[in-house]
């Protein structure tokens, strides 16, 4: 390497083939191009999310005889339907609503893990020699971090702008409160590819970052992750389960308040999907009811052991509450579920432990384990959580510190037990031999 080439920090094509580590990559005009098409696969995002839900509104407007509202306002409802599901705040002329569907959300977020795919896997120099990781700024750019942020820039500002254009109808975003959902789904959806790929390992060079990131992160931590999912799928069995089941012992009372609103086939329809895209929001709440921390809507909370009187909308899947009273027997124990997950937490700490690791050690992984799961459940909760400001229905859902708190001690109890009857009882087997 000359003198030159080493000022000017950049790699001759013989450093290049050693796989020296060199500065990052030069922004040329044809990187500068795939920043750009990075950031116009975010605009793309959420235009064909919008698409998604616009054209719905706008048939079922045109279906409807009985609608007063205008085009542009028909449009600017499906505009307000996207940000919500960002969980952004609408404000109407009554009141202010927060809600996000989550089947809805989940939806965009796939939109945007295939367009990420597409960001981060396609880029023209992945086909070059796998390069040595030098440090963070080459693992940045072997792992796309460039790309995936222009990416999650263009998904935050066309969905800003978008979001503002709806100002100008019955009922405009609080484009602030856009900005969290926002930037968590093309966030969440880069996490999503760089995990794909972590898996599948097709592309060596997304692969060199990560295994610099993998060797950097703490053992314990790494040890911790893998029975984080496995839980996680787990707790979402059950709750849809228990959805499920509220839904078939309560389905004559939900058909009865379908039959008292009257509301045609068009606003049927639309009332049944926009519930539908609620099932996931129902799921969170009957976790957190696992847990102990209840449920609200309105003024009506249902706890472990009972449910309080109050008045609900008429909404038809509001029907599967239980009565106001006490809870039917043997209800309770559902309440074990969060245990027997964080016993299964605690199983998979000390199997993923070296023989002679310490208690400390597989509690250590274990509470890791554990933090992971509530961290990602208090999102969650975040996001199943909304209402209506001002009046009755101020809370729809769940208290999410509240929900991950709880989730946290009884997965960590659990746990504990389980670690300390294992360490304990292969303990025992080492000194008899």
């Amino acid at each position: 390497m000359t003198v030159v080439e080493r000022t000017s920090g950049r790699r001759s094509p013989e450093a290049a083939r050693e796989g020296v580590p060199g500065r990052g990559p030069v922004l040329t005009v044809r990187r500068l191009g795939e920043l750009l098409g990075a950031a116009t696969a975010g605009v793309v995002c959420v235009l064909v999310g919008l698409l998604v839900v616009v054209l719905p509104t706008v048939l079922a407007w045109v279906v409807e005889e009985r609608s007063t509202a205008t085009f542009w306002q028909t449009v600017g409802v499906g505009v307000d339907v996207w940000a919500l599901a960002h969980r952004a705040s609408i404000s109407t002329p009554a009141a202010e609503v927060v809600l996000a569907p989550l089947l809805l959300t989940l939806l965009f977020l796939g939109l945007c893990s295939y367009a990420a795919r597409q960001v981060v896997l396609s880029r023209h120099h992945l086909t070059a020699r796998v390069p040595r990781i030098g440090g963070w700024r080459t693992a940045w750019s072997a792992l796309g971090g460039s790309d995936g942020t222009a990416f999650v820039i263009g998904y935050l500002l066309t969905g800003l702008l978008v979001a503002h254009t709806a100002s100008f109808g019955l009922a405009p975003v609080r484009l602030l409160t856009l900005v969290p959902g926002a930037v968590l789904v093309p966030l969440v959806a880069l996490g999503l590819v760089w995990l794909g790929e972590h898996r599948r390992e097709e592309h060596p060079t997304v692969g060199a970052g990560l295994a610099f990131l993998e060797a950097r992160t703490p053992v314990l931590v790494r040890r911790a992750l893998p029975p984080v999912a496995e839980v996680l799928v787990g707790l979402v069995t059950v709750a849809l389960l228990l959805v499920l089941g509220l839904l078939v012992l309560r389905g004559e009372r939900i058909v009865t308040l379908y039959g008292s609103l009257d509301a045609g086939l068009v606003g049927t329809s639309l009332l049944t999907v926009g519930q539908l895209l609620a099932l996931p929001n129902l799921m969170v709440w009957a976790l957190a009811w696992m847990t102990g921390s209840g449920v609200t809507v309105g003024t009506v909370h249902v706890g472990w052991t009972d449910t309080t009187a109050g008045d609900l909308p008429m909404l038809p899947v509001l029907g599967a509450l239980p009565e106001p009273g006490a809870m039917p027997p043997g209800m309770w124990a559902l309440a074990l579920v969060p245990l027997v997950a964080g016993g299964w937490i605690g199983y998979r700490a000390v199997g993923s432990a070296s023989r002679l690791a310490s208690w400390w050690t597989k509690a250590q992984i274990m509470l890791a384990s554990c933090v992971a799961v509530a961290g990602v459940v208090l999102v969650l909760s975040w996001l199943a959580t909304g209402g209506l400001t001002p009046g009755l229905l101020g809370t729809v859902g769940v208290e999410p510190w509240r929900v991950s708190g709880m989730l946290l001690l009884e997965l960590a109890a659990g746990g504990l037990v389980v670690v300390t009857a294992l360490h304990l009882s292969r303990r025992r087997l080492r000194s008899r031999r």
